[in-house]
């Protein structure tokens, strides 16, 4: 007994300092929405099969100092954006809109750097199409802004995630009384880019003058 303990000590310690968290990636109230068209603002929920959503999540109190997703062309640059901040492991990464219109079920994900049964602060992104990554996504809109419609949530708050190490085995906890909703719309410059383009418009005006 005294030879066997040791043995379990090893097995059962590397097991505890690796596991996370667990959740289950659904929605129901808070529905996964885009806009008609690119000029038409009225919201619809995305269609059955019509988009995909990825979850990431970080511990509560985590900033987000650059929350414009649509700036970034790549989901790894954005989270070298906002440290802290991380995607949730599953597979496949990303989940298909298809348990309804506006509505995913994506089975149970772990959040990484949240201990099993810790709260978590979470975000949902998405995007139209048939994409089966954001990037692929970003770049068919890059090409044709009627291609695809990308979004990011609220922060939305959920005080405790599954417990894979209790006894029994706690299962994974549902985002769906927590999850607030999402919009899928074109990508919009950020403001400085227009302050930006302000200025050079107006050196050029000076220069002009001057000569």
């Amino acid at each position: 007994m005294n030879k066997a303990l040791p043995l379990v000590v090893m097995i059962v310690t590397p097991t505890m300092a690796f596991a996370q968290g667990t959740v289950a990636l659904q929605n129901q109230t808070g529905l996964v929405r885009q806009r008609t068209s690119s000029s038409d603002p009225t919201l619809i929920a995305v269609p059955k099969n019509g988009g995909y959503v990825e979850l990431m999540s970080a511990p509560v109190g985590t900033a987000l100092p650059n929350p414009n997703l649509t700036g970034f062309s790549s989901l790894s640059s954005f989270l070298a954006a906002n440290p802290g901040w991380s995607f949730a492991q599953g597979n496949p990464a990303a989940s298909i809109i298809g348990f309804g219109a506006g509505l995913f079920n994506g089975g149970m994900l772990t959040i990484p750097g949240i201990p099993p049964g810790g709260p978590a602060e979470y975000m949902i992104i998405g995007w139209t199409g048939a994409y089966t990554t954001f990037e692929a996504a970003y770049s068919a809109y890059a090409s044709d802004p009627s291609s695809s419609f990308i979004g990011i949530s609220a922060i939305d708050y959920i005080a405790k995630t599954g417990d894979p190490t209790s006894t029994p085995p706690g299962t994974a906890v549902s985002l769906r009384p927590t999850f607030t909703g999402i919009t899928f719309a074109p990508p919009i410059p950020e403001p400085p880019s227009f302050a930006l383009a302000g200025l050079g418009l107006a050196a050029l005006l000076v220069l002009r003058h001057r000569r």
